[in-house]
């Protein structure tokens, strides 16, 4: 039985149920604005409105249904697909417009880590969630701690799951004196919105806690951007006593490129993740204000490349193939950016 209960409506009788046929069962559910989703252990997606009225009926290519997820008249449902040389079992996902009755992306593989190849027998990843961002991105979060969000996935055969933040590199895990999971909630606002679970807990607990969150921070570093080698550790005897000011110096812009080279990748990503949504948004106002934001966008990634250019031009004329590299990246053709860089190179 499928049960539905809205909390603000207008009318006296608002929820509604809907008998499933026998031996049929909900697997999965998922609520938009607009439609109620379900997969059913008949490997069928069932639609209806929120109101009880069945919409749209399909059967899944892929089966058995493992989740699903929806935001505004997308669908993401996620199935088994073929047995890969590990033994495990491949995931495929496809994305539908239920309004449209089309078609975006049809049985992509579901981009998992691999075995890891250090001897623990993990074998190969497992997906954890599913959800849409706050701006109707899909997103993912594995068992390796990794949050991905696919882009370009309005165009068909385009999209790509890409990492935006790896919950392994956070700092207050780095030293290892903490175990913990995280049980991701909302990508909102350039953030992480989850749930810390404690030790071996691999559920949220009664009652619910209170929401952390985290950064958005690209794995684009061989370290976390910002972070000192060695803190909080016992040294690995690398001084001489002097203070090697001048290794200090060089370690200090190291780590300042890094935090920016992240930051560029970062807004570049999300940058291409709102023109995709402008490029589909059918209301021409919405267009408009969409747009005057990602000529913000813009704007802060070229600020982002000033002061990694700044950095590059610190460290002497050895670096001046790379700084006209960054220059090259800038998105503005007004002219103030490249003057800007023009002073800086001075």
């Amino acid at each position: 039985m499928l049960y539905y209960r809205p909390h603000e409506t207008w009318t006296a009788r608002s929820d509604w149920r809907i008998r499933l046929p026998p031996g049929e069962d909900v697997a999965s559910i998922a609520l938009t604005s607009s439609f109620v989703i379900c997969t059913t252990t008949a490997n069928y997606l069932r639609v209806y409105t929120l109101h009880g009225l069945p919409y749209r009926l399909s059967r899944l290519k892929h089966s058995p249904a493992v989740t699903c997820a929806a935001w505004r008249d997308y669908v993401l449902t996620v199935g088994n697909g073929p047995v890969a040389p590990t033994g495990h079992t491949t995931l495929l996902y496809s994305i539908e417009n239920v309004r449209k009755n089309s078609t975006c992306q049809d049985g992509d593989t579901v981009a998992l880590p691999g075995p890891t190849g250090n001897g623990n027998g993990s074998g190969s990843g497992e997906l954890k969630s599913v959800f849409f961002s706050d701006r109707g991105d899909p997103c993912i979060y594995d068992s390796d701690g990794v949050l991905l969000v696919l882009e370009h996935w309005r165009v068909p055969g385009q999209a790509r799951w890409v990492p935006l933040l790896d919950t392994r590199r956070l700092e207050r895990l780095a030293s290892g004196r903490k175990e913990e999971s995280y049980w991701p909630v909302a990508v909102a606002g350039e953030k992480l919105h989850c749930i810390i679970l404690k030790g071996g807990e691999r559920h949220p607990y009664f009652p619910r806690p209170l929401l952390s969150e985290f950064d958005l921070c690209v794995p684009v570093a061989a370290a976390p951007p910002g972070a000192r080698p060695g803190a909080g550790g016992d040294g690995d005897g690398d001084g001489d006593g002097d203070g090697d000011e001048g290794g200090e110096a060089g370690r200090a812009a190291a780590r300042e490129a890094g935090r920016l080279e992240e930051a560029f990748v970062r807004k570049s990503l999300l940058h291409s993740l709102a023109a995709d949504a402008v490029a589909s948004a059918p209301s021409r106002v919405r267009v408009r204000a969409q747009r005057a934001a990602l000529r913000q966008q813009e704007l802060e990634i070229d600020k982002t490349l000033l002061q990694l250019l700044n950095v590059e031009c610190r460290e002497g004329e050895e670096r001046g193939m790379k700084a006209l590299e960054i220059v090259r990246l800038m998105r503005d053709r007004s002219g103030r950016m490249m003057e800007a860089a023009r002073r800086i190179a001075e």
